[in-house]
Parts: C-alpha cells; structure tokens; sequence
C-alpha cells in the first residue's frame, strides 16, 4: 500500500492507543523502512505496515496468511520445499538457484524466507516495503523487501503474555512470552517460545490413510542492554524445530486398467475433496539456529551503529514425485538434503538528521554458502510389442538412480551511502547510492546408477547394464552492479505529503546446475537482471485525522528479467523431440505498472474501517522465450506434438504473459466494532479478501474469483489485560483453486521393439496436480497480557 498501516481498526489507529481506549487523533506510526526511526508520513516509498497485536488480533499464527492484509502480496508454498514471496506480480521460481524478487530481513538480517514464514510468534512490527530496494539495506530486490522485527526486553519492568488458540480441525497453537530486568534499566532479558500443531494445507491421502500434519516448536532469547545514555543494543537467539507431512492434492476421474495402462490409480476427485493418491511419503523438517546482534552509539551530532548475523539452517525433504499414483506400488523418491549458512556484517555512520543537510555512509558483507545432496528414482519403463500389433506384450524397469551434489557460495561487499536535504520546511530530497561487489560460485556432480528392483521385475533373461555418468559443472560470476534511489517530497500541509521516487534495482545472473538434459549453457546460465523504477504517491490525513487515504502509482522496467519455464527438448540438433521436458532459464524484458490504495476510516470512535486495493500489470515485454511450440509459429501451444527447430535444442516463442500466476487486482477489507459495558468491551471484527478469476497462460488454466471471509467476536477487559475471541475462518465454506495444473500426471514408458503403433503410451494417472484452500474452520483463542 501507499505508506500506511496494516489491519482492523487497528489500521492506521494500532499504535497510538490501548485497545479499550478511544482516541481520534493518533499519534504517527514510526517505521524503519529507512534504516532509522522516522514517522511513516515522512518516508517516499509505499510501506505497508502489521504490528504484533495486530498480527494477534487476526490469529496469522503462518506468515503465509499475513498477505491476507497487503493486497498485492503473496506468500505460497505449492511443494512444502520452499516458500516464495510475490509482490507487485514480480516473482521467481527458486529452481533457478539466483536472489530472490522479494528480500526479507529478520530484525535487519538477511534470512532465506523458508526460515522467516514457518513460525510468527512474539513480533514487534513486520514492513512491506514495496519497489526496488539496495539502497541502504542488505540485498538488492526488484520487488520489495520485507522485514521482520521481534519484541525487545523491556528494561524498566517485567511483562509478558500467554495465549492459546484450538480449532475443530486439530490445530493448537501456544505461545507464550515474559521479559524482566536483570539490572534495572541497564539490562534485561526476554524467552519467547511457541508451539504449533495443524494440518497444513488439510489434504488427506487415501493410500496411506494419514492428513498432511505440521508441528512446529520455536524458542527466542533476547538480551537487550543500555549500560550508559549513548550506548544500547540487543542480542536474540532463536531456535525452530519444523516437521511437515504435507500430501499433495489432485482432481480428476483417475484411471483404470487397461492394454495401455495396468494400474489403479484412484476414484474420482474432485477439487472440494482435498485428496492426495500418491503412495509414497512425502514429508520436510527445518532445523535453525538463527542469530542476530545490534548496537548503536550516540555522539550527539552522528550515531554509529553495527548489526551482525548468523543462520545455520538445515533443510530435508523427501517426496513421492509419483503425485497421480501412475504406477501402483511404486514410489518414485525424491530426497533433497540442504545445508545453508549465511553470515552478515554492516557497520554505518548517520548524522543526527537534523538541520538542512544531513547523511548516511555504511558498509554491508554477506556470505551465504549452501550445499545440497539430492538423489531422485529416474527409473525407465521398458515394453516389448506383439508384432504389428499397438499393444505391449511385457514390461520390465530399469532402475536407475540420479544423485546431484550442489555446492554454492555467494558473497556481497558494498559500500553505500545517501544525503537528505531539507530545503525548506515543506520540501525534501534524498539522494543514495550503493555500489557492490558479488561473487557467486556454484559446482555440480551428477551421478546415475542402477539400483534394485523398483516394484515391476525385470524379466528373465533380460541383461540390465549397469550406468554411471558423472557430469561435474562449475560457474563463477563477478559483478560490480551500481544502484541507488533519488526522491522528492512536499508537504502541502501537515497531513497531505505527496512524493516521487526514482530507484535502480539488480540482480546477479545464476545458473541451473544438476540438470540431466545435454543443454547449452546459454539456456541454463542467467545473465545479469536490472530495472528501472519510479513511483508516485500521496499521504494524506483528513477530517481531524478520523480518515487516513494513501495513494501510490508505479511503473518498473526490466532489462532481462529472471525467468524459468519448462519446455520439451531436443537431445540431438535434428529438431526432433526425444520425449522429456527441462526446466530452462532465460533473460526476457519485462514491464510492471500499477496503482495501489488504501483507507483507513474511524467514523466513530468505536468503529474502524480500512479498506486496501492493489492493481499490478507485470508482464513480459515482447520476452523470447523457450516453449512448447507445435506448429512452428512462434506462438506457444497447450496441445498437438512439440517440435523444435532443425538446429536448435528448443523452440522459442515471444510472449507477454503475466510474470506471475496471480491475478492483477486484489483487495482486502477489514473492520472492527467496540461497545463499551462497563469494565469489558465486547468487539466484534471481520476480514474479507478478495481476487477476481484469471487465465494463466503457462499453466494453461482459468482461475475462478475467489472471496474469502474470517470473523471474530470477543470481549476483554477495558485495559486490555485479557481477550477471549471466538472466530470462524473461510465462513461460507468455499473451494478455491490457488494453484493447478493441466497437465496429467503420468510416468513415462519406452518401447524396446517399436511397432506401427508409433510413440509409447504412458502409464496415465487420470489426476492433474492442484493447491486449494483450508476449509471452513471454528476455533477460540485466549490470550493474557501480564
């Protein structure tokens, strides 16, 4: 949104005053978004910002439902491997092994989102800030950044809360906190901790008889010290602990027997059933240290700050890829072991930003090294045919195993620096800028191999030779990339802001390493990505500060935006397909433009409202592409036999699809009513989120609008010590599709003696793989405040 607050009544009122309390004019909402605490208003950039009570008050006990109150931002995890951030319809996909489009920082350190979304409990504040970013923080991001800020101890007295919520779909979730001095105002400590048991995405799967399942336990320490007037800092430590049994859901009539297909692979399903076939175990745990440290010391005229950071992070996962069941009694493993660790320094100096010129210089250094070992069944269906006859007369496997070994390591040096220059009192500039070093390196090995049988025998007689192919590949790129921000703003009066920002943004190339198709390297090595940003808006108070209208529109071009598509292949430069699709990078221009708007009202003083609209229009621009291309015109097909060029591995086509599979507008609404009974006040509050249908033309699909609902009534006491809500999530019960795909589910096969039937014919599921939404769920929350 356009700089303002996020949530009910709580929206742009949520820091200002107790819950109980009515207050019509509040005080500003102090935000970080520039490095430093400085009044929303103040800040040239859209900012969307949740506190922790607000964040309570909603029940978002998952980060992936904190979008629920930023339209224009999404948090999915389709595979349970990994989360990625859409913002302003910029994503990318995490196969491509580059930066994200969407940086997130935790308490100012930069973390892999995976880590950041898989527990919230016990936070001070979260910041969307919207547009390209790498001017003063951490890693450049085309699309935004996100930063996470968790409760500090409290130096002058001990406080705390206890909060537990159940619902009637098995999800419990405690959290508690409790802060106390250790020397008064000098020192003081604060252990948070969480647990969390749910059934994730709700799917349950009919072969193994069990629902997708989550438990997730964290623990926080922060030291927080003050041992003079100038000099202060904290210290935190967290650790989380995350198992998540996740089933994969899928649609369709399922399929029978037959010549061409032996296998059962299920009934009938249907969207709203929420079923998962496959039969393997499909499960991913996240064990994390997670450090951070800052401090900060006062001269007077400048303050020197230092922040540093450490994660170990170690990621397992394990998955049936076999999702639609194609083959009965097979499961095809997928296990993927993955060790990252990021260590983060910044040092900066800032003038005391008062008077007409003021200023910032710093230095960053980031280190992320991150190795993984994955191995996946890649066994191959064999079938003899009766002679001139289309049907197989014997099957046998050849079980074959693929372990790719990845290692990677990335480092960032920069060096920044930004002036602020208060012309008059109503008119500001700010100018920055940051130059970086990168470096990143990657290697690869893979290895394939025969194994055991794999559920089908092969045949007496039948002489499986053994295969072992090791194919080690290196990348090593060196960048210098320069961005920055230039910005502008007036204040036509002391509640009406407008401002325009200028910003550069980057992003280092990256290269897809592992790959089993004998591609070129141009197709699996990514050139750097940069783009071009500016952005307009307005911040406005009105009628006595009872209405809060903030306005933003922006338009962002790309100069080789960062993309990964999946388009068949051919082996040998003879154009003809050898049967397999490979996920393939490529540079494409893009363009992203959009408007962005939210109101918060109190009409009353027991009465908020706010209402939040995001339109973004982000697509490619004329991009070249890889493709799945049938006829030869350039034009990508969803049907017919792929063909590729004489000469060329793949087909390429021009394209203007949307850069992400979400739709262009979203809105969200909330609001929240209060009486006043004496020593309690009754409330009653409600979210609405809304998203109109789509075509998405990669996958091939046409999404329905989806409307969503959650309400909430409670009561608490007057100073808001104790709250006891009853809620109910997804009130009308709808099914809606978030993410599906046309393509069935199906395991390959291959002919020994072709016959005149042509191509072989898959083991075919009858499902097409889809993410829905949770059902409708009741639950009753209380929390206490000490």
């Amino acid at each position: 949104m356009a700089g303002t607050a996020l949530c009910s009544g709580s929206g742009a009122w949520a820091q200002t005053a107790p819950s109980g309390e009515s207050e019509a004019r509040p005080a500003d909402i102090i935000v970080t978004a520039g490095k430093r605490e400085e009044r929303l208003k103040d800040v040239p950039m859209a900012v969307d910002v949740a506190t922790g009570e607000q964040i309570e008050k909603f029940n978002l006990f998952d980060f992936k439902d904190v979008p629920a109150l930023a339209p224009g931002l999404q948090i999915a995890n389709t595979s349970g491997r990994v989360s990625v951030a859409t913002l302003r319809g910029i994503s990318f996909n995490p196969d491509i092994g580059g930066p994200a489009a969407v940086a997130v920082y935790y308490n100012e350190v930069p973390v892999d989102i995976q880590t950041v979304t898989t527990a919230i409990y016990d936070i001070r504040q979260v910041e969307v800030l919207r547009g390209p970013q790498g001017t003063l923080r951490g890693r450049t991001a085309p699309a935004g950044a996100i930063t996470v800020t968790t409760r500090r101890a409290d130096l002058s007295e001990p406080e705390g809360y206890l909060q537990a919520t159940v619902t009637n779909k098995h999800a419990r979730n405690f959290q508690i906190a409790a802060s106390t001095p250790l020397i008064q105002d000098k020192l003081a400590i604060r252990i948070a901790a969480v647990l969390d048991r749910n059934r994730a995405n709700h799917v349950y799967n009919i072969n193994r008889d069990e629902w997708s399942n989550q438990e997730t336990e964290s623990v926080r320490a922060t030291l927080s010290f003050a041992p003079t007037e100038q000099l202060r800092g904290n210290i935190v430590y967290q650790y989380l602990e995350s198992d998540l049994l996740q089933n994969r859901a899928v649609q369709g009539p399922g399929n029978r027997p037959s010549l061409f297909s032996p296998f059962v692979s299920g009934p009938a399903i249907s969207a709203s059933d929420r079923l998962a076939v496959h039969e393997g175990l499909s499960f991913y745990t996240n064990r994390t240290h997670l450090v951070t440290a800052d401090a900060s010391y006062d001269l007077g005229s400048h303050l020197i700050s230092v922040l540093g950071g450490f994660q170990d992070t170690s990621l397992h996962s394990r998955t049936d890829q076999d999702v639609g069941n194609a083959v009965q009694g097979y499961d095809q493993v997928l296990t993927v072991a993955d060790p990252t660790r990021v260590y983060t320094a910044e040092a900066r100096i800032a003038s005391a930003f008062e008077g007409i010129f003021n200023y910032t210089l710093g230095v960053f250094y980031n280190e992320t090294k991150a190795g993984g070992l994955s191995s996946i069944r890649v066994d191959s269906f064999f079938a003899n045919r009766v002679p001139n006859t289309p049907f197989p007369a014997s099957m046998f496997a050849l079980p074959l195993l693929a372990e790719v070994d990845i290692t990677n390591k990335t480092s960032d040096l920069a060096f920044f620096g930004q002036t602020r220059l208060k012309l008059t009192d109503k008119l500001r500039v700010e100018l920055g800028a940051r130059y970086t070093r990168t470096v990143a390196t990657a290697q690869s090995f893979l290895e394939v191999t025969t194994t055991g049988g794999v559920g089908i025998p092969v045949p007496a007689g039948v002489v499986v030779p053994r295969v072992a192919t090791v194919d080690p590949d290196f990348v090593r790129q060196v960048n210098h990339p320069l961005t920055g921000t230039a910005s502008i703003s007036y204040d036509w009066t002391p509640d009406i802001t407008t401002y325009a920002t200028y910003g550069r943004s980057y992003r280092r190339g990256s290269a897809q390493l592992g790959v089993n198709s004998p591609l070129d390297s141009d197709l699996l090595v990514l050139d750097p990505e940069r783009s071009d940003a500016i952005e307009v808006g307005l911040k406005a108070q009105m009628f006595d500060r009872r209405v809060s209208l903030n306005l933003a529109a922006f338009y962002q071009k790309f100069d080789g935006f960062i993309g990964l598509v999946t388009a068949p292949t051919a082996s040998a430069r003879n154009g003809v397909i050898d049967g397999s699709n490979a996920s393939i990078s490529f540079n494409g221009d893009a363009i992203s433009k959009g408007v962005e708007m939210q109101l918060d009202a109190r009409p009353i003083d027991e009465w908020d409202i706010s209402v939040n609209a995001s339109y973004a229009n982000s697509h490619y621009d004329n991009a070249t592409v890889p493709c799945r291309d049938s006829n030869g015109d350039g034009v990508p097909d969803t049907a017919g036999q792929p063909a590729v060029p004489v000469g060329q591995q793949v087909a390429f086509c021009t394209t203007n699809d949307r850069l992400a599979n979400i739709p262009r507008f979203a809105l969200s609404a909330n609001s929240e009513l209060r009486f006043s009974a004496g020593s309690v006040e009754p409330f009653i509050r409600g979210l609405l989120t809304y998203r109109p249908g789509f075509y998405a033309q990669t996958a091939n699909y046409r999404y329905n609008a989806i409307t969503n609902v959650n309400l909430f009534a409670g009561i608490r006491s007057a100073d808001a010590g104790w709250e006891l809500t009853a809620f109910v999530k997804n009130l009308f019960n709808s099914t809606q599709i978030t993410n599906a795909t046309t393509a069935e589910l199906q395991i390959a096969t291959r002919f020994l003696v072709p016959g005149p039937a042509g191509n072989p014919t898959p083991f075919r599921s009858g499902y097409t793989n889809l993410s829905v939404n949770p059902p409708r769920e009741f639950g009753i929350t209380m929390n206490y405040r000490f």
